[in-house]
């Protein structure tokens, strides 16, 4: 009797145990499941974040590509001395390079409101305000540009001084706007630089 006692007692220990290393590990397992879950979600909002800008990126580009559109106009006209077509079309390229220019900050300024500690989200970031400088620089230029082929235009004009300088103040607005152009170039391979690093890092992620 005393020794079947024992026996359960030692079964029911046994039992006990076994019990405790099975709450020990589906708890375990259930933190387990529980990171999973949250590294997923995290990545599920980090790719609707990305998602969401390059849709807000493709609408920023359509008004971009109207202010190219425009300054190659003003390019045309230039080479044609219609300086008063060059103005007319830098003025209205300034404005759409203006415009996209802001709307690429603001895209930065909503990813980064999303809180994401991540490095695709800080590449993404830095190619947006790349973005943002290139149409800058374009917009600057196209300043210049109007500028210039204003002291053209009254150059030009039959009734203009013969020692007046608005050859000499065109030529060095020319040279400014060239100057905004280098800069412009600068930025476009640091833009083609930082969407690598963010392919390279994109394809990491999609192959983990």
């Amino acid at each position: 009797m005393n020794i079947n006692k024992k026996m359960n007692k030692q079964r029911d220990k046994k039992i006990i145990i076994l019990f405790g290393i099975i709450i020990f590990i589906l708890l375990i397992f259930s933190i387990y499941l529980s990171n999973e879950n949250k590294i997923l979600k995290q990545e599920n909002f980090l790719f609707k974040t990305i998602l969401y800008a390059d849709t807000q990126m493709s609408e920023v580009s359509i008004i971009s590509q109207k202010g190219d559109s425009y300054y190659s106009e003003a390019s045309f006209f230039y080479e044609n001395s219609n300086y008063n077509s060059v103005e007319s079309n830098c003025r209205l390229a300034r404005g759409y390079y203006s415009d996209s220019s802001q709307k690429y900050r603001e895209i930065k300024s909503e990813i980064q409101k999303a809180n994401i500690e991540d490095s695709l989200i800080n590449i993404y970031s830095e190619f947006l305000e790349v973005l943002a400088e290139i149409k800058l620089n374009m917009f600057e230029a196209c300043e210049h540009f109007e500028s210039a082929s204003r002291y053209y235009d009254k150059y030009y004009d039959a009734d203009t001084p013969y020692d007046d300088q608005s050859y000499d103040m065109g030529a060095l607005e020319i040279d400014s706007m060239n100057e905004k152009i280098k800069l412009h170039d600068e930025n476009v391979r640091k833009y083609n630089s930082l969407l690598g690093d963010f392919k390279a890092e994109m394809g990491e992620r999609l192959n983990e």
